[in-house]
């Protein structure tokens, strides 16, 4: 996504790019920015969750769990 020419492509397809990229940088490099990922989203994803449960509690009067 960041060449600079459209005409000189690196890449021929992604499986071509995590080859290049795994034989280049090693295994590691397939998760650059996890970490700050990660970060940015966990978060968010806790406190939809939880407003989710309780939005549904308060609507429905039931929760989403397994009946036995």
């Amino acid at each position: 996504m960041n060449e600079k020419q459209a005409s000189s492509t690196r890449y021929t397809g992604p499986i071509d790019c995590i080859a290049k990229t795994v034989r280049a940088e090693g295994p590691l490099a397939l998760y650059k920015g996890f970490v700050p990922t990660y970060l940015r989203l966990a978060p968010w994803q806790l406190i939809f969750f939880v407003l989710f449960e309780q939005v549904s509690i308060a609507v429905t009067g039931h929760t989403f769990t397994s009946s036995k």
